[in-house]
């Protein structure tokens, strides 16, 4: 019988109350975790390691199990709600959450097939490509109602003649994004503590800064909900090419 290190009375006493059997975890998702978050959300719950987690994760074996392309899971972690069994394996909760983001997304993909072509044709788009920006809008919005607004600042941006340099999304959230997850790759990288630098903004070793290359990141930088998906589907029209929080 496993027991879990670092156990509460509670959980253990919940423990024996099942009969040493598996326990079910409510664990829930927010919309905007990345999948180290989402790693360690599900270390939290004592489903397993955050470090296994992430291993599976980033694992070509496991992404090819769930039919993925790109660098690992990140983006198909679908935001929501989860009873999951300490008993199962880590490529089989994640395996849930892709399941449920194809499950959430292919209705709305099918509802909006006429502004996936639209996007598709102006600016080559893919339901990947879809998810790429979704998970940049969400990072960037605070007001859920914004979020069309943005997703149409960075539409503009990918396909402006005038504004410079030339489709660059100049997302900060890239920027931290590339650091947390491929921090051995950037210089500007080392020691980083969630703050955004200047030498940051100028190193174009991160892989992810969209200051320094131009189109879309090289995958989601986070897990995006239904509504900034459908952000992007359904951008605001309008001749914007910049936002700026405020702090409210």
């Amino acid at each position: 019988v496993l027991l879990p290190f670092g156990s509460t009375p509670a959980q253990l006493a919940r423990r024996v109350a099942t009969g040493l059997g598996a326990i079910i975890a409510r664990v829930t998702i927010p919309e905007g975790f990345d999948e180290i978050d989402v790693a360690r959300r599900l270390e939290a719950a004592q489903l397993g390691s955050a470090s296994e987690f992430l291993r599976v994760m980033r694992d070509p074996a496991s992404l090819r199990a769930l039919s993925l392309e790109g660098p690992s899971v990140e983006g198909y972690l679908f935001p929501d709600t989860y009873e999951l069994r300490d008993d199962q394996e880590p490529i089989a909760i994640l395996g849930q959450m892709v399941e449920n983001h194809r499950r959430r997304t292919e209705a709305l993909f099918d509802e909006r097939r006429a502004e996936l072509a639209s996007l598709s044709s102006e600016l080559g788009f893919t339901r990947r490509d879809v998810v790429v920006l979704a998970s940049i809008v969400e990072k960037e919005a605070a007001v859920a109602e914004e979020r069309a607004t943005i997703a149409g600042v960075f539409v503009n941006r990918l396909r402006s003649e005038t504004f410079l340099p030339r489709q660059r999304l100049q997302s900060d959230p890239t920027v931290s994004y590339g650091c947390r997850a491929e921090p051995e790759s950037a210089p500007s990288c080392a020691g980083f503590d969630g703050r955004i630098t200047r030498a940051m903004l100028d190193d174009s070793q991160n892989r992810y800064n969209t200051y320094r290359h131009a189109g879309l990141t090289p995958g989601p930088i986070a897990n995006p909900g239904l509504a900034a998906i459908e952000a992007v589907l359904r951008y605001a029209h309008h001749d914007y090419l910049y936002f700026v929080a405020r702090g409210q």
